[in-house]
């Protein structure tokens, strides 16, 4: 004797909207993934540019001599830990700086009236920009700024 499943349409119509539930929940989840991809992807690539500037300080003496100090301004920047950074540092006072970023092993130049562009990833730290051409106070420095990374 064989048996037969018969389907009424009320079972037919609750097993429709089933499959419909399922589907919707599952391009649902799909959307929310992509999405949180594409964002932890974007804050990756985005990179935070800090601005600095060579300034110089001046002043005439007692005695009459003129001195005159050399900086980074600001004197101090700050990042995030894995934070990809363009520093941008254009040349307002002096003809030429070359710098290096302690700990990072970046060098570079700064020139009058121009920008250089250093781009790393930050880590943890702090981090010296000396300015090799301004080392100490008989070079007219010294000329130093600060990365902090937290």
């Amino acid at each position: 004797m064989s048996r037969f499943w018969v389907v009424s349409r009320k079972q037919w119509r609750l097993g429709v909207i089933a499959v419909v539930a399922v589907m919707v929940a599952a391009a649902f989840w799909r959307y929310e993934t992509l999405r949180t991809e594409r964002e932890t992807q974007a804050a990756v690539q985005a990179v935070r540019v800090i601005h600095m500037v060579t300034g110089e300080f001046k002043t005439k003496l007692d005695n009459g001599q003129d001195m005159e100090v050399y900086r980074f301004d600001p004197g101090t920047v700050f990042a995030n830990d894995g934070e990809r950074v363009e520093l941008r540092i254009r040349g307002v006072n002096g003809n030429k700086h070359d710098f290096v970023i302690e700990g990072l092993n970046l060098r570079g130049t700064v020139e009058k009236n121009k920008e250089t562009v250093v781009s790393f990833t930050a880590k943890e730290g702090i981090y010296r920009i000396v300015c090799l051409t301004h080392s100490d106070a008989s070079h007219e420095g010294p000329m130093i700024g600060y990365i902090v990374v937290d």
